[in-house]
Order: structure tokens, then C-alpha cells, then sequence
């Protein structure tokens, strides 16, 4: 037994040792597989300079408590990134513009520090054209969504807001977006007047065909009534985009009209398009972030004077005559401070004495 006893005892030992090694090795590998998870969404999609943005963490954490740090990239810039902040909820405005590839990392409280990462790329602008949804004319409101056509619409709630649509052919079919919050449209062309309901349970799309119009020259014309079906919680109009036979006009095309200002294309002008006005009062308004924003318009022999508030103060007088047309003229408002602004440039109604009209001409709006 005694010969015996040795080897039994070390074999215990052994098997123990054994034994307590699996249930380490079982252990480590239990919390080495432990991962968190990673994702993430952000509002706006298309933001501009300076323009705060919402970070939204996603994922899942395994073993609390977890971190989420945020970093940006740019090709060229450092390896490392910039930091953003830690947080699952964060907001950062950009500073200039491009494109960035922003990364969120969480990592759990385990010994082995488990992690993932998730990158989504974004286009931060700094110059927004004449048919930006971002430009607003006379009280439509552009918004940005994956849903409609081209992604976005135009809407409206003043019943002095009007868009229209210049077009030559026997039929047309305004299309626009119906929801909860939808109101009542007006819907005028060649002397008929009809009204649209565009409220629904939920959101979509609807389309108010015109047909057997002589085979000529017809503006259609969407305007908010003010009034909605009795289950609706808004009155907003909205225009997603007129189809001509199989051709298809957006609400950012140059041939929508919203109230007195008319889209113009000339290559001359930033993006190949314009928007003027001449009617005293009628005005193109922007929504910024940061100190300093660009007004580009147009000069030349008929334009006329155009009054620009920022934030509802006066903020200057721009005299757009010269004596043959120049693109792209640019007039910039700085030292506003951080910040939101807003900036609204009016047709005065008012000329030089060598001009020969009134004519306001608005190209596009750079953020810097």
C-alpha cells in the first residue's frame, strides 16, 4: 500500500493541478469571447460646417461598464484621428468641410478590455445652391428624407406660400407626401380649382393627376389652404414632384417656382442655377452655424437692391447693378459668434439710377 501510496498522491495532485488549469483556461477563453457590439446613427445626414451634429451609440455592452469613445478621419490626416468626446449620445459640429469617416469604438470592463468599432462616412458642405432644401423661399421649407423622390420634399403651412410649375403637354400629376401632420392643398391649373387631402395614418405618398389639357403651354399651382381633415394634427403642404407624361420634376429643379422667386440655369452661375425675384418684399432666407456666412448673387445692367437681415437685424444693403453681368458675386457677414443664424436677403423694390429694373438674383449661400 505503501509503494503505492507516492505515485496515488501525486496523480492527485497531478489530476488537481490538471483540473484547475481547464477551469482557468475555460474562464479565460469565456471572457476573451465576450465581445460588445457596435453601431451608430447620426442627424443630420448632411450636415454643414459648423452645424451640430447627434451622435446615437447603437450596440450592445457585454460586461458594464462600457466606454464609446468617437474619432474622426480624413485621408491625409492622422493615423489616430481626432477625438470627438466619449458618450453613447454626442453631439460635434464640424470644422471645415469634406468628407469624414467617424468611428465609435466601445470597449467593455473586463481584464482582456473586449472592443468593437463601427465607421460611417458623412459630407459636411459649405456651399449651399439656389435649389437647396436648405434655402428656403417665401415659406417653403425644404426637408431632407430617404423616403420621397431624390430624397427630400418642400412644404409649407402660409396659405400665401405658393409653388408652381411652368410646363407644355395635356397632362401633369403633382405628387406629395401624405402623414399624420398633413393638411389640405389647393391645387390650381387652367382656371380649376381642387382641393387634396393629404393627411394619412402614417407617412407616404399620394399623386393628383390633371388630364385632357389642350396641348399647350400650363402652370400648376400647390398652395396650402390653412385647413385639414379633422384626424390630422397639422396643416402642412408639401410638394414632392410634378411628372410630365414620363418626365419628372423634383421640388429642388429650377423649374419650381416657390413664390415670387423663378429658377433660372446659366453656367455662369455656382451649381448652373439661379433663383429671381423682383417683387418687392420677397425674400430667400438660410439657416447657419459659426461666424461668418457668404451671400453669392448676381450683378448687371437691370438688377436692383437687395436689403439682407441676419438674425431679423439689418445686417447691409448690396447694390447688384454693374454695367454688364457678372456670376457669382459674393458678399460676406462675419463676426457673428458661434452659433445658430439666420440670414434673409429681401428684393427692396428699389434700384440704381443707372439700372434699368429691380431684379434680385440669389445663387447660393457659403458657410466658412
Amino acid at each position: 500500500m505503501k509503494s503505492f501510496g507516492t505515485p496515488v498522491r501525486a496523480l492527485g495532485a497531478l489530476g488537481l493541478t490538471l483540473l484547475m488549469s481547464l477551469v482557468t483556461l475555460f474562464s479565460t477563453a469565456g471572457v476573451a469571447s465576450a465581445a460588445p457590439t457596435a453601431e451608430f446613427t447620426f442627424s443630420p445626414t448632411a450636415p454643414a460646417v459648423r452645424q451640430p451634429v447627434t451622435f446615437t451609440f447603437e450596440g450592445t455592452c457585454d460586461v458594464p461598464p462600457c466606454t464609446v469613445e468617437w474619432r474622426w478621419f480624413q485621408d491625409g490626416g492622422s493615423s489616430l484621428g481626432t477625438s470627438m468626446g466619449r458618450g453613447e449620445v454626442l453631439t460635434y459640429a464640424f470644422p471645415r468641410a469634406g468628407i469624414f469617416t467617424v468611428r465609435a469604438k466601445i470597449t467593455n470592463a473586463s481584464s482582456t478590455h473586449g472592443s468593437a468599432t463601427a465607421t460611417h462616412s458623412l459630407q459636411v458642405t459649405s456651399t449651399f445652391q439656389d435649389r437647396d432644401r436648405l434655402v428656403e423661399y417665401d415659406g417653403w421649407t425644404g426637408f431632407t428624407s430617404p423616403d420621397p423622390a431624390a430624397g427630400g420634399y418642400r412644404f409649407a403651412t402660409n396659405p400665401s406660400a405658393e409653388a408652381s410649375h411652368l410646363f407644355k403637354g395635356t397632362e401633369v400629376t403633382y405628387v406629395g407626401r401624405t402623414g399624420p401632420d398633413k393638411g389640405i392643398a389647393l391645387v390650381s391649373i387652367a382656371g380649376v380649382q381642387t382641393l387634396v387631402d393629404l393627411y394619412a395614418p402614417e407617412e407616404g405618398t399620394t399623386s393628383f393627376l390633371v388630364n385632357g389639357l389642350t396641348d399647350a403651354p400650363h402652370r400648376i399651382k400647390i398652395r396650402p389652404t390653412g385647413t385639414k381633415n379633422e384626424a390630422s394634427t397639422g396643416t402642412a403642404v408639401t410638394v414632392d414632384e410634378f411628372v410630365v407624361g414620363t418626365t419628372r420634376v423634383d421640388d429642388t429643379s429650377s423649374a419650381v417656382d416657390y413664390g415670387a422667386w423663378a429658377g433660372a440655369a446659366n453656367a455662369g452661375a455656382s451649381g448652373g442655377t439661379v433663383r429671381n425675384s423682383s417683387t418687392p418684399g420677397a425674400g430667400t432666407s438660410f439657416v447657419f452655424w459659426g461666424p461668418s456666412v457668404t451671400w453669392v448673387s448676381t450683378t448687371g445692367p437691370a438688377q436692383g437692391i437687395a436689403d439682407v437681415t441676419i438674425d431679423g437685424a439689418a445686417a447691409g444693403t448690396i447694390d447688384g447693378y454693374s454695367p454688364t453681368r457678372v456670376w457669382q458675386v459674393e458678399h460676406t457677414f462675419a463676426g457673428l459668434g458661434e452659433g445658430r443664424h439666420v440670414i434673409r436677403v429681401a428684393v427692396a423694390g428699389a434700384r440704381n439710377a443707372s439700372s434699368a429694373g429691380n431684379r434680385v438674383g440669389s445663387d447660393a449661400f457659403i458657410v466658412r
